[in-house]
């Protein structure tokens, strides 16, 4: 179960920068960023409210087993609008190497004190020698890679002073702590489905309620009806709505740290694809070795901590 959960999560993972380059594709028919995020979660939550359905839970949950559940727990799509919007606020400001870097940083870091101290009702897994010669070696492989990427771009990266940067690592925390909260709520539902539905039908209210404040919102709506809009712009939310459940579903058996890293490797390695094979409308660029050495360098860190 454990080999089959790692190789869920890394689905998942990979499924992330194609969620990406969609809503991007998105983005440029609505010309909102936000408005784009929100179309993406509708259609997540959507999808999951049919899955939830067809599983034979209702859309509900029983009262006495609600009161029984930590506050806490239900706040995972409040992390998935924070985050979102963090990303937003992030790239002008620092440019797209750290926006990208700086959040695995904090993801990972948050993940592994989440394990060690068993915050959100997460399982105790010390912290011993393997798992900190495995982050060493994540996080010496994040760099490789992102130095290989720098050359790509021709390093034109934003210099982002150090409270944007503060800020970025504190944001990609809550990647870590969103699949904490949906996983204790679904072990308490008994439904990771069910507990990504509350989790993506949170953002989406929350999304539709910042709308009205953007100018002419109207008009952007409109732009994702355009008739020359490619049909696969409305799937973003079906590959965000895997990643939550799949992390909801197996965070309790692997671990926030494991789950996080083995997912980051996937949205490395999709990343790598999308952009060295100019897919999905990306522009293409030619893989450096050094991208291929990080990837290695990251697997071979999971594997140790995975020990």
């Amino acid at each position: 179960m454990v080999y089959f959960g790692l190789l869920m999560i890394l689905i998942a993972g990979l499924g992330n920068p194609v969620q990406t380059a969609v809503n991007s594709r998105m983005r440029m028919y609505t010309g909102s960023a936000l408005i784009a995020s929100a179309i993406s979660f509708i259609v997540g939550t959507i999808l999951l409210l049919a899955i939830t359905i067809a599983s034979g839970h209702g859309i509900s949950v029983r009262h006495e087993i609600a009161a029984a559940i930590p506050s806490w727990a239900w706040m995972g799509g409040v992390m998935g609008v924070i985050g979102l919007t963090g990303n937003i606020l992030l790239f002008p400001k620092l440019g797209s190497i750290k926006t990208v870097l700086l959040p695995m940083v904090g993801q990972i870091v948050a993940s592994i004190l989440i394990d060690s101290f068993g915050w959100f009702g997460t399982t105790v897994t010390p912290f011993d020698t393997y798992r900190a010669i495995g982050l060493a070696l994540v996080f010496s492989g994040l760099a490789v890679y992102v130095s290989g990427k720098e050359q790509l771009t021709g390093g034109h990266d934003k210099a982002g002073n150090i409270l944007w940067s503060v800020l970025a690592v504190i944001m990609g925390s809550v990647f870590a702590i969103q699949p904490a909260m949906n996983a204790t709520l679904a072990t308490a539902i008994s439904s990771p489905v069910h507990a990504a539905f509350i989790s993506f039908a949170t953002s989406t209210v929350i999304l539709l309620m910042l709308i009205p404040v953007i100018p002419d919102s109207r008009h952007h709506i409109r732009g994702a009806f355009h008739e020359r809009r490619p049909w696969w712009t409305w799937t973003g939310g079906v590959f965000g709505a895997n990643y939550v459940a799949m992390f909801a579903w197996f965070t309790p058996l692997l671990g926030v740290g494991l789950v996080s890293l083995t997912g980051i490797f996937g949205m490395l390695v999709m990343s790598t694809i999308i952009d060295g094979k100019g897919i999905i409308g990306a522009p293409r660029t030619r893989i450096r070795p050094k991208q291929i050495i990080g990837l290695i360098t990251v697997l071979a860190g999971i594997v140790l901590i995975k020990h």
